[in-house]
């Protein structure tokens, strides 16, 4: 006697018919059938892939109970291993006609009562399956336009690996030869990672859809060295030496994308929210709007810095109400480059990253890497490094919680050494203060001419 591999998946179709799939030959063949009822989705076990116990089902105009859906399930399912037992007596795998016409038989009902021939998702293919889980959850979870070009690149990257790539041979192998490829064709480690990430996310919608994913694969581990990624900002006085840095009168776009730069260094805002200020949200000294990302409510101070950018740019006048003329993210990080190169931001800047097991360092000039989202890390450096507390940066930047600040916070050679200075500082400001109050107008003025002339 031969034992024929195969496996059985309860499901709910789209309109809610309670389908069985069936697959053996390792995949090649597969089979849907249709139990003769429906069932809502909302109470149907999907883990168990069964109706949930003593719930009733409502679904197109008729009443279904949870205990004759899931006695429909296991007569099929019964029958469908009788069947699989009768060829595997006579060590034969049967085709796909050969297994619906036998379970027909065993069931006592005719074959179009019992199999669907229509469209179903069993016969889609990977691709098709891919569109649908785009389509759907870019409605349900509201995709942004580059949340959507993360996956569509992930699924790029596996067709890239396997041109043939279905799900039927989508297993454990595939996945190790997805993690070669990536390091073949030079991709960091961080990448990689994320990407399986990306990959796995989709796999798993599969699986809560009916369709049968190894588990293996849901389960595979990328296990890739991954160093920490280097959080890159503008130190206090490099940002201030920055936003004060006069360009030529022939680049004044330079002087433009210094200025979107430092009011996000300034106010913590990401590149979206820049773009989308407009006037109704800056009320009483303070920006208060729903962020483009994550659709957080914040409110941020507005210090003296920002406002003068504010103001520096009150002449400009758009049809939806912004108040700042900003360019492109590409043409801003590109604008960005130049403005640092110009105005001296040469600080080297070490990173170290993996490529499969090979390790790499690169030094860059800070303004080889600078970027637009450098500014919202400078403004959470800077003000950490200034004493600020992690609980009120956090609430201008809309963090949800302390462990996203700590790549921050851990940048912590320039926070300690500005922190810590407060030791050698406090002793003469203490004794400074002591004094002046103890001075006549007179003295006063004398020690604020004195100041002048040497700070």
């Amino acid at each position: 006697m031969m034992e024929i591999s195969h496996s059985c998946r309860a499901f709910l179709h789209k309109n809610g018919q309670v389908m069985i799939r069936v697959r053996w030959n390792n995949r090649k063949c597969e089979v849907g059938f249709s139990v003769g009822c429906n069932a809502d989705p909302e109470k149907w076990d999907n883990e168990n892939q069964r109706a949930r116990y003593n719930t009733t089902h409502k679904v197109g105009g008729k009443v279904y109970v949870a205990r004759d859906i899931n006695n429909r399930i296991s007569q099929f399912l019964e029958c469908i291993e009788e069947s699989f037992t009768e060829y595997g007596v006579h060590s034969q795998i049967p085709t796909t006609k050969e297994l619906k016409e036998l379970v027909n038989e065993k069931l006592g009902r005719i074959e179009k009562e019992i199999v669907v021939d229509g469209p179903i998702e069993r016969e889609k293919s990977f691709r098709e399956i891919f569109n649908d889980f785009l389509e759907v959850c870019s409605i349900e979870r509201s995709w942004s336009e580059s949340v959507h070009h993360k996956y569509v690149q992930a699924w790029n990257h596996l067709n890239s690996c396997d041109p043939d790539i279905s799900l039927a041979t989508l297993n454990k192998n595939k996945m190790t030869e997805l993690k070669k490829w990536y390091v073949k064709n030079g991709y960091r480690n961080r990448t990689t990672v994320k990407q399986f990430r990306i990959l796995k996310f989709f796999l798993r919608w599969i699986a809560a859809n009916g369709y049968l994913v190894e588990q293996g694969v849901l389960n595979y581990k990328v296990n890739l060295t991954v160093t920490k990624k280097e959080v890159t900002f503008l130190k206090y006085k490099e940002l201030l030496h920055f936003a004060s840095f006069q360009f030529p009168k022939n680049k004044e776009y330079l002087d433009r994308a210094r200025d979107m730069f430092c009011f996000m260094a300034f106010t913590s805002l990401r590149y979206s929210d820049l773009r989308a200020l407009k006037s109704v949200h800056i009320l009483n000294g303070k920006i208060e709007m729903y962020t483009q990302k994550t659709n957080d409510k914040i409110t941020i101070p507005i210090i003296e810095n920002a406002q003068k950018i504010i103001d520096k740019y009150s002449w400009y006048h758009s049809e939806n109400g912004t108040i700042f003329p900003v360019p492109s993210n590409q043409k801003l990080n590109d604008y960005l480059k130049e403005a640092a190169e110009l105005a001296g931001l040469d600080r080297e800047i070490v990173e170290t990253y993996f490529i499969g097991t090979q390790r790499h360092e690169e030094i860059h000039k800070f303004y080889e890497t600078i970027s637009c989202h450098d500014g919202r890390r400078t403004f959470v450096c800077c003000s950490l490094a200034l004493g600020i507390s992690p609980t009120v940066v956090m609430s201008c930047t809309g963090h949800s919680d302390y462990e996203s600040m700590k790549p921050y916070i851990e940048v912590a050679d320039e926070t300690q050494k500005m922190q810590m200075e407060k030791w050698n500082t406090h002793q003469y400001k203490s004794g400074i203060i002591e004094s002046l109050e103890k001075m006549t107008p007179a003295q006063l003025k004398e020690i604020y001419e004195h100041i002048r002339s040497i700070a």
